[in-house]
């Protein structure tokens, strides 16, 4: 290398580091065995580094958080880690392969943002619980009142309005206290033996109530394995998705629900052929109370936080929630079941002891 090809490789170099000094989050090079090459500030504030003397240190060596050296010496990287610090602060940390040589962890300080959050949730919940007893006396007295046969129309109209509305407040309050308790409960779910067919029966059932009729739904195939997991949750989960296509197919519209294994997954699907998604909003809808239509969500009912509920009973259960659609089409939503939550073929004896038979063992597992 000339000195001149020698001299602009630094400049490149001088103005990459600034460039990552200046970043608002933590960044530090290391070579593939984890040797630290570099690192900014920010990094040297949230991992309690010393450049002069960690620089050629192995990152495990000099920040010995377990949780930290368990996720970076797994190798499986795709997902952020979290990690609890002695002092109280909470971190976000990535790892990312940076070509053959190289790995970057890049760190970020999320403590106040974690407290806001934890916040938000202790409300949200708190008042939901609050107004949940008081919601069903006024619905109770609401409904004794709408029974009253010296009602005339307009005043039996104005009762009958004020119940609906006051049943759509108690809908809201349970969706909220649902996730609240999702949110604050990220541990796995238990491990109960899932008859799917079950599910997806009383799935479609409410979904047929809430449609009165003015849909086709149907189950078109049911696979004879199992879920592993919590039956309340997944049903909740399955119902959410159901109620949600009636909510957004027209009337006479069709929905199917089916379940599959293939390979080394489970695939429970809710098909529509409503009126679709534009591609812009399928990543934020499992967002609480993201609406694509407001106008539509309010004319049909729904509390806008189906599909986070939906989120989070799939994250207790390692499972994925996929979304298929088009516009003026429809959508499929599928349930992607890992091989580690799947159940061999069942039998009603099963299905009485809540248990996978010894002789046949848990797929996966």
């Amino acid at each position: 290398m000339t000195d001149k090809n020698h001299t602009k490789f630094e400049e490149k170099e001088l103005r990459f580091r600034q460039t990552l000094s200046a970043l608002p989050d933590g960044v530090v090079l290391l070579r593939k065995d984890l040797v630290i090459q570099w690192m900014n500030r920010i990094a040297e504030r949230d991992l309690s580094l010393d450049p002069e003397k960690d620089v050629g240190k192995k990152l495990t060596d000099v920040f010995t958080n377990p949780e930290f050296i368990q996720h970076i010496q797994s190798e499986r990287w795709k997902a952020r880690q979290l990690i609890d610090l002695p002092d109280g602060r909470v971190l976000e940390v990535r790892v990312i392969s940076a070509g053959k040589k190289y790995t970057v962890v890049v760190t970020r300080d999320i403590t106040e943002s974690k407290r806001i959050d934890d916040f938000r949730r202790d409300f949200v919940g708190n008042v939901s619980h609050e107004l949940r007893t008081p919601l069903t006396v006024i619905q109770g007295f609401l409904e004794l009142a709408t029974e009253n046969p010296n009602l005339n129309e307009e005043d039996r109209l104005h009762w009958e309005m004020m119940l609906e509305q006051a049943e759509r407040m108690r809908a809201l309050v349970d969706d909220l206290l649902a996730l609240s308790r999702l949110e604050q409960d990220a541990a796995p779910a238990s491990r109960e033996l899932i008859d799917v067919d079950e599910i997806l029966e009383e799935a479609a059932a409410e979904g047929r109530m809430i449609s009165g009729g003015a849909h086709e739904i149907k189950i078109a195939k049911v696979a004879s394995e199992g879920i592993l997991g919590d039956f309340k949750d997944m049903r909740s989960a399955v119902t959410n998705l159901v109620t949600n296509a009636v909510r957004y197919t027209p009337k006479d519209g069709k929905i199917e629900l089916s379940w599959e294994v293939k390979d080394d997954h489970g695939i429970l699907s809710v098909k529509d052929n409503g009126i679709g998604i534009a591609p812009e909003h399928i990543p934020r809808v499992t967002e609480r109370f993201y609406r694509v239509d407001k106008s539509r969500s309010r004319e049909t009912g729904g509390t806008g936080l189906g599909l986070a509920i939906v989120k989070h009973v799939l994250f207790r259960h390692q499972a994925q929630l996929q979304i298929e659609s088009e516009l003026g089409k429809g959508s499929t939503f599928k349930i992607i079941i890992s091989k580690a939550r799947l159940a061999p073929p069942i039998n009603s004896k099963d299905l009485l002891s809540g248990t996978v038979p010894e002789s046949s063992p848990v797929i996966g597992v």
